[in-house]
């Protein structure tokens, strides 16, 4: 299931048979967000009681969780069950956890954030009842804000630091809203939301990051050489690697870093430029903002644009419009 599917989820296990309970939440888990195994700290037996509330809007998945102490371990077999293309960004309000990714691991309490990669493994491990907000975040949109995001996994977002308190109230407004909000505002809200999980990470964590190498340096570079280029229909790889001083060979290695390619972020950038146009209202005419973000192709454009936000682009067109 991909983030854009439109859905609204409510369980309470309290509504299903008490020996299926367990089975019924684990299977639910791992259908709304990446795959994972599950181990159960305490053999609670008919007691068991969990409750899920999950919605979509925009690009966010976002969910809050009730259950009882549970380790979850995301492992190489499970990535390969969904080929998990995304970060998590988890919210405590009750309870405490323990994750670890990265080699690294960290101590996660009420009102922390942590946020996990689900394309590499991972545990989550509760060792009492918790209460969790848990946002899912497609990869290229948290990458294209946060180019570091892979290497500040499994580090808490103190609750207590001025924008760990800004960023937790953000996600606990988030797991309110309305999911049947009208198409424009639902992106333009969730756009906002990453932007804040993101900067906030970006402000409290910046610190901890490892020391700036070539690489990163070379990334910075040719978003920014693309972010300048995107209305040109010509602008392609070769012309990152000019403006850049590298060969293809040596691009391709530094977006592969960051799980993506110059070809992906480029149609991404400019899909992400496409949409700004619409939802903000700038444009009467498609076909007007295919050209100006860089498509030639507008079947093509339609078509990936539908893709990666889960609706055409003249159905914002036309909510802009009415």
């Amino acid at each position: 299931m991909s983030v854009i599917d439109a859905m609204i989820v409510e369980f309470d296990s309290s509504v299903v048979q008490t020996s299926q309970r367990l089975d019924r939440y684990l299977d639910l888990i791992c259908h709304l967000y990446p795959y994972v195994d599950c181990a159960h700290v305490e053999k609670q037996g008919d007691t068991f009681h969990a409750s899920i509330s999950y919605s979509v809007f925009g690009q966010l998945g976002v969910g809050s969780i009730a259950a009882p102490g549970l380790h979850y371990v995301r492992t190489t077999s499970a990535i390969g069950r969904d080929n998990g293309d995304e970060f998590v960004a988890c919210l405590l309000n009750k309870g405490s956890a323990i994750v670890e990714q990265n080699g690294r691991q960290t101590k996660q309490g009420p009102g922390d954030i942590v946020i996990c990669d689900t394309a590499r493994s991972y545990k989550y491990i509760f060792s009492s009842d918790y209460q969790l907000v848990c946002l899912r975040i497609p990869r290229t949109q948290m990458l294209c804000r946060l180019a570091d995001a892979e290497r500040l996994t499994a580090l808490t977002l103190n609750g207590a630091s001025p924008m760990g308190v800004f960023a937790a109230s953000v996600v606990r407004g988030a797991a309110g809203v309305n999911p049947t909000l009208e198409l424009s505002a639902a992106s333009k809200l969730a756009s906002s939301v990453i932007d804040i999980i993101a900067a906030s990470i970006e402000t409290e964590l910046g610190g901890l990051k490892a020391p700036r190498d070539r690489h990163v340096e070379l990334w910075e570079r040719a978003k920014d050489h693309i972010d300048a280029n995107l209305s040109d229909p010509e602008f392609n790889v070769d012309c990152i690697c000019d403006a850049i001083g590298v060969s293809r060979r040596t691009l391709n290695r530094v977006f592969a870093i960051h799980g993506t390619t110059a070809v992906r972020c480029l149609w991404q950038k400019r899909l992400d430029a496409s949409h700004a146009f619409l939802a903000e209202g700038r444009a009467k005419h498609i076909a007007d903002v295919a050209a100006a973000c860089g498509f030639s192709d507008f079947s093509h454009f339609s078509r990936a644009f539908k893709k990666s936000y889960g609706f055409a682009p003249y159905q914002l067109l036309k909510q802009k419009s009415t």
